[in-house]
């Protein structure tokens, strides 16, 4: 109930009592209001506390705990009025936090696998690996061109790491309940001709594939 400057509110009757962290509350409904305006108040707050306590206790007795549900009218829980979450939203939290940290395990396995087959290959003789060299530095050449000609060469609006554009931070996550499939939506940084691309939503496998760093630094910093 959002209070007003002037004026004073009257007690009519207790609703209902909980108790959260050691601190008791109390659901007060104040008279001339509905019960979706009552409030959730400290012992402290309520004169001639005894007085309506024992006035709800008698009401429950006779009526059932139950006394005051209007439908349509019902008054707001603790959880919501004190800002703490409920023990429904808690439950997701935990299971969103553990989903993230499944998914993080297996990157990180993935990495591992990835960092133990590099180490089992063969090592290539120097002049091999100078070869090697100069055709990556002729293919950074040749990207270097492609993107000096973005103007020329009608890139697609969308971003994506296939079209040579750079991730800018992963905005946020969401799962499709129907697969259970995790989406990340992707912001890219601007190109070379000065357009930004197109926000895209991308499944976890195509960060793994391409930028499989940021994916593990995304979920590290959720799990903070």
């Amino acid at each position: 109930m959002s209070k007003k400057k002037k004026g004073l509110y009257f007690i009519e009757q207790i609703l209902d009592y909980k108790q959260y962290q050691g601190q008791k509350y109390y659901l007060i409904k104040w008279q001339g209001y509905n019960n979706r305006d009552c409030t959730w108040e400290k012992p402290e707050k309520i004169p001639n506390l005894p007085q309506y306590i024992s006035q709800y206790e008698q009401n429950v007795k006779n009526l059932g705990s139950n006394f005051y549900y209007i439908e349509n009218d019902e008054p707001p829980l603790l959880e919501d009025f004190i800002g703490v979450p409920s023990q429904q939203k808690q439950s997701k939290l935990q299971d969103q936090v553990s989903l993230l940290k499944q998914e993080l395990n297996q990157v990180k396995k993935q990495q591992e696998e990835i960092i133990q087959l590099i180490q089992t290959l063969p090592q290539e003789k120097k002049p091999q690996q100078s070869n090697q060299q100069q055709d990556s530095e002729n293919i950074q050449d040749s990207i270097s061109e492609l993107s000096q000609k973005n103007t020329e060469v009608k890139l697609p609006n969308e971003g994506g790491f296939e079209y040579g554009d750079q991730l800018d931070k992963i905005g946020q996550a969401a799962q499709i309940k129907q697969t259970g499939i995790k989406m990340y939506y992707l912001l890219w940084q601007k190109r070379s001709n000065g357009i930004i691309p197109k926000n895209r939503w991308v499944n976890s496998e195509y960060l793994q594939k391409y930028d499989i760093k940021s994916l593990c630094y995304y979920l590290q910093k959720k799990l903070q």
